[in-house]
């Protein structure tokens, strides 16, 4: 089925720009803090959750990782002492950020928001970011085809 121009040009360009922005988030990232950006991501999901703890399961659909990446994920950012694992139950393990991954969040943040406002906000007029919010939040309501 083809898409009609306007559709793929749409897509295109939703396609690269979210591409190019995390790329560009990824590498400031990795040059100043040495985290990826998928690293900081599960950071800061954890820092906003119920006592900076989150279920595996739950981290890594809050990431779009899949089980065995998300441990990856965790034992990368355990080796460096960012977060910390517990058993919760016998099939449950929670994961809880530390003051050490807080504190690389602290640090990164400014810096990290700047470069957000410069490479996503910033080109954007008011009206825009708020069509830009409700498209996404629109997006995210989507529920998956069931096959």
């Amino acid at each position: 089925m083809a898409l009609p121009e306007v559709d793929r040009t749409a897509w295109n360009n939703f396609r690269k720009a979210a591409v190019d922005v995390i790329a560009r988030l990824d590498a400031d990232l990795q040059e100043h803090v040495r985290i990826g950006y998928t690293d900081f991501d599960a950071l800061i999901n954890l820092s906003i959750a119920d006592d900076r703890t989150m279920r595996m399961a739950d981290l890594a659909r809050a990431v779009s990782r899949s089980p065995s990446a998300l441990t990856r994920l965790v034992c990368r950012l355990e080796d460096r002492g960012l977060v910390e694992r517990s058993r919760r139950s016998a099939t449950e393990v929670g994961v809880t950020v530390t003051p050490r991954g807080l504190a690389l969040l602290n640090e990164a943040a400014p810096r990290h928001l700047a470069l957000v406002d410069h490479l996503f906000w910033s080109p954007l007029t008011p009206r825009q970011r708020f069509t830009l919010g409700t498209v996404a939040g629109r997006l995210l309501d989507v529920e998956p085809p069931r096959c």
